[in-house]
């Protein structure tokens, strides 16, 4: 289902011209998609990466960006990440909302992402953690350095190469 998912994600139009939701009262493709993948980056192993690299795809393509559902994961992720912090039975969620940033921050316009960085610098970044065993977690760590890496690229202005046509 997630391969599926990934394809969806990656039509060249509007996702609204094939959601088939005419109701107000349910949620459209855009929201139940993000709501899987939401719930598959908490878990672990290969399930988690891909689902992370879905997601990301998803919250950076130009029509969700437009409608503000960047925004709203961003400001949610770094709430949960908040809540996660200090607790060690929630590592594994707190891992998978950062390589999810980190995937969002790679595969995302650098037009759009340069003003969203205050949402998630500061409670995902600057804030120290002070629970021993996640402190120590390595791939945490890597998680949170490669984030932060991928946020000094965007502040970097474009270079275009002399040898492009």
């Amino acid at each position: 289902m997630l391969i599926w998912l990934s394809i969806i994600v990656l039509v060249p139009f509007d996702l609204s011209t094939i959601d088939s939701v005419t109701d107000q009262k349910e949620d459209s493709l855009v929201k139940r998609i993000m709501n899987i993948g939401k719930d598959l980056i908490k878990g672990s192993g290969k399930l988690k990466d891909a689902a992370s690299v879905m997601l990301a795809k998803l919250v950076t393509r130009p029509d969700v960006v437009k409608t503000g559902e960047t925004d709203a994961i961003l400001k949610e992720f770094a709430c949960q990440f908040d809540e996660m912090r200090e607790d060690p039975t929630k590592l594994q969620s707190s891992t998978g909302i950062v390589l999810t940033l980190v995937e969002i921050f790679k595969t995302g316009h650098r037009d759009d992402l340069l003003s969203r960085v205050d949402l998630i610098f500061k409670p995902i970044l600057e804030v120290p953690v002070k629970n021993k065993f996640i402190s120590k977690s390595t791939i945490l760590k890597k998680a949170k350095t490669n984030l932060a890496q991928r946020i000094g690229c965007i502040f970097l202005k474009p270079r275009v190469a002399k040898w492009r046509y």
